[in-house]
């Protein structure tokens, strides 16, 4: 199978193509969007938001992206969850920063300033009369997904942000901890020995950064009686929910490694009736 390979700079190149052609040619379907002027010139500057007709008050839904920025994935996301009755905020953690990408070696914004701004997210939400505040949910993608590692945490969330706590946490094929080394950088440790919100990753089994170390410790969590599940998908590599990446794999070099990206549409059809469920149970169930 001929396969196409493209570089890091050119992959780049056509994430941040995409992230335009998100928010401006497909110019997010749904009707109708809240016109809610979000508080700035801080981070929710760039959010969107979203919401179903009527008074509500409706479940809410914090969107937070890869660190290569808002892409058509996470719009379709907020799709689904608008179509399922939730307020969405998708929070663009780089535009208000001036920034295009964030993508180590080279990121700027650590790990903590991505959920600290989905806490920011989830505080400007609670003061919506359409939102209800007991039930907002953050949904995290790559780096996104490791902020919410973080935030479904007890230590971290004391540390970091005040002890504010979603009422659960989605995290898409996030990189849970380093597995071999000493290199100890910010974004290389984000699952934690104390998850004490409800938290699901989905993972893809053929992520070439290896879903291994976040099976690891949610089992331990889960073990230990914490609020911890997960989905391994077969034949499914990292960001899986991509649609522009089309059913034919493609490989990226990043320096010396490569690796291949392929849309699975059968996981993220999965993954959605998965998530309905979590939130049903872990969420509402709780009520």
């Amino acid at each position: 199978m001929n396969r196409p390979t493209i570089t890091f700079f050119a992959a780049l190149a056509l994430v941040f193509s995409t992230q335009c052609f998100a928010q401006v040619d497909l110019a997010f379907p749904s009707k109708p969007e809240r016109a809610v002027k979000l508080p700035g010139p801080g981070i929710l500057k760039g959010a969107k938001l979203y919401a179903p007709a009527g008074t509500g008050p409706f479940p809410a839904i914090v969107i937070s992206h890869t660190c290569s920025g808002l892409q058509q994935h996470a719009f379709e996301w907020a799709q689904r969850f608008l179509s399922a009755g939730y307020a969405v905020l998708v929070v663009d953690h780089l535009g208000p920063r001036g920034l295009t990408g964030n993508c180590p070696p080279t990121n700027r914004l650590s790990v903590t300033q991505y959920a600290q701004d989905d806490v920011m997210a989830m505080k400007h939400l609670r003061t919506l009369p359409f939102v209800d505040g007991k039930r907002i949910v953050q949904v995290g993608f790559a780096y996104g997904g490791m902020a919410g590692l973080r935030l479904a945490s007890e230590r971290f969330r004391a540390t970091y942000v005040g002890n504010e706590r979603f009422a659960a946490v989605v995290s898409f094929y996030p990189w849970c901890n380093q597995q071999s080394g000493q290199g100890h950088q910010d974004h290389q440790w984000n699952f934690y020995d104390d998850t004490t919100t409800p938290l699901f990753l989905l993972l893809g089994e053929d992520d070439d950064s290896s879903p291994r170390s976040c099976i690891e410790q949610a089992n331990q969590n889960a073990a230990m009686g914490m609020p911890v599940e997960y989905r391994v998908f077969p034949d499914t590599t990292d960001a899986f929910d991509h649609s522009l990446w089309g059913d034919k794999p493609v490989e990226i070099q990043y320096g010396p490694r490569t690796v291949t990206y392929r849309y699975n549409q059968r996981a993220v059809d999965e993954s959605w009736k998965l998530i309905l469920d979590f939130i049903k149970r872990r969420v509402d169930g709780a009520r």
